[in-house]
């Protein structure tokens, strides 16, 4: 069959040939640059352009066929390089798993020094020396594969990694930065930048950063971190620079406490900054407004300097028991009255107060120094030491136990941040039955109470 169709279209072909000889008898001159032009009929000249034609196409599908031959054995030629690549980079990290690490070193030596452009050579070799502690080689090796490789973001990774393993932060803000080059939106670069600013307390530098990640990930925790940073830069600026920048540390803090009403290191700031210009009655406001918010217990501890240094203790006296008649179960509360009562020399009613406390079943190492020192105060000395026994062992500044509700560091006193997580305002109390929440009496008591009243 394939032959008749031949023949039928070979037939066709000098049918059309004889057809066009006829129809076209004169000759067409083809001039090429010689000396003479080539004289052809026009049905020639067809036969020969088409002629022509099929040999420049046998021409080129030829050398098609032979790049594509070519390309093809080189794929599968470095297809079964990859393979015994894979095969030996395997065998190596077995020798590494059985504890042989010299044959796997060795093995990954000879792979690196007949396949220097793999990078997975290079790093399987930094991890086994990084796991022997031999951190100058695992450099020596990943300098090597930069050399080799130039620029690439997981070798530069491993380099921030072995930074961070060695405790030399420093050099990672230009790795960094040369991943940020190579891919702008890694999320690891841009997190592991930020938190190296923060180590540096540069603070300009990680809100830069920050609303980057912001721009990727729009979730609570980041908001919450661009809040810290923002009142970070503010806290830096109140301590360098106050007097220059008074108002709008004052603004920056009054709109950091409006985007996020329970962030309780912008209340205590701002209570300072208040204190600072001389506006006392704005700086109780704020600490009470602060307290009414978040419940946490430093407002109250700040308005107690801050009433006793104006000589007004009743005030600060009278907002306790406000707060216990709205909280009468509170024991933290009860706890912090009963050693404001002890700081102001009332000591019937703070050993009372304590008294309760034991009675209701509570039993903590401030508790028991608070009544030793109530006990030292009223000359009964036998019963002081054996409360300072009960009290012992404990930090005679730490009355109340602070921990990071975020990575559980304790802490000695409370702190707007947490160095342990590089978080901010995640510094409570201890005992979780002493946290107070958001309370509808607590507002009302607030909005009621005459220590709240700003300045005339």
């Amino acid at each position: 069959m394939r032959y008749k169709i031949f023949f039928f279209v070979l037939a066709l072909f000098l049918v059309f040939y004889f057809i066009i000889a006829h129809l076209n008898p004169e000759n067409v001159k083809f001039y090429y640059g010689g000396p003479r032009p080539i004289e052809l009929s026009v049905a020639e000249f067809i036969i020969a352009a088409f002629c022509l034609g099929v040999i420049v196409s046998i021409i080129v599908s030829f050398f098609y066929d032979v790049k594509t031959a070519v390309t093809s054995w080189m794929t599968r030629r470095s297809e079964r390089k990859s393979e015994e690549y894979l095969e030996l980079l395997e065998k190596a990290r077995l020798y590494d798993l059985k504890g042989d690490r010299e044959k796997a070193i060795e093995q990954l030596d000879r792979l690196s020094r007949r396949n220097p452009g793999r990078e997975e050579t290079y790093i399987a070799l930094s991890d086994i020396y990084v796991s022997m502690e031999d951190y100058d080689k695992a450099r020596e090796t990943l300098d090597l594969a930069e050399t080799s490789l130039g620029k690439v973001e997981s070798i530069l990774f491993k380099k921030v990694r072995l930074n961070m393993k060695t405790r030399d932060y420093v050099k990672n803000e230009v790795l960094l930065k040369d991943i940020l080059r190579l891919n702008e939106s890694s999320l690891d670069a841009l997190r592991l930048l930020r938190d190296l600013y923060i180590w540096k307390k540069d603070w300009d530098g990680a809100f830069d950063v920050e609303k980057k990640i912001k721009r990727y990930v729009k979730t609570d925790e980041e908001s919450r971190r661009l809040i810290g940073i923002r009142y970070q830069k503010a806290f830096s600026l109140f301590n360098d620079q106050f007097s220059l920048n008074a108002e709008t540390i004052i603004d920056e803090l009054k709109e950091i406490i409006s985007e996020e009403k329970l962030f309780v290191p912008a209340y205590i700031l701002l209570g300072e900054a208040y204190k600072k210009t001389g506006k006392l009655n704005e700086a109780g406001r704020i600490y009470g407004r602060g307290y009414t918010k978040t419940g946490h217990i430093e407002f109250l501890l700040k308005m107690e300097d801050l009433y006793i240094d104006r000589g007004n203790p009743e005030v600060i006296l009278k907002i306790y028991r406000r707060v216990l008649d709205v909280s009468p179960d509170d024991h933290l509360i009860s706890f912090l009255y009963a050693r404001l009562c002890l700081r102001l020399e009332m000591i019937d009613e703070a050993i009372d107060t304590l008294n309760s406390l034991i009675a209701g079943g509570e039993d903590f190492k401030g508790l028991h120094r608070a009544m030793a020192e109530a006990y030292v105060h009223r000359g009964q000395l036998e019963n002081a030491v054996q409360e300072f026994k009960n009290a012992f062992p404990m930090d005679e500044r730490v009355y109340i136990p602070f921990v990071c509700t975020k990575c559980n560091a304790i802490k000695e006193t409370w702190s707007d941040y947490c160095e342990s997580c590089y978080s901010w305002n995640t510094i409570n109390v201890k005992k979780e039955d002493f946290l107070q929440g958001d309370m509808t009496q607590l507002r009302t008591l607030y909005d009621e109470a005459e220590w709240t009243r700003s300045e005339p």
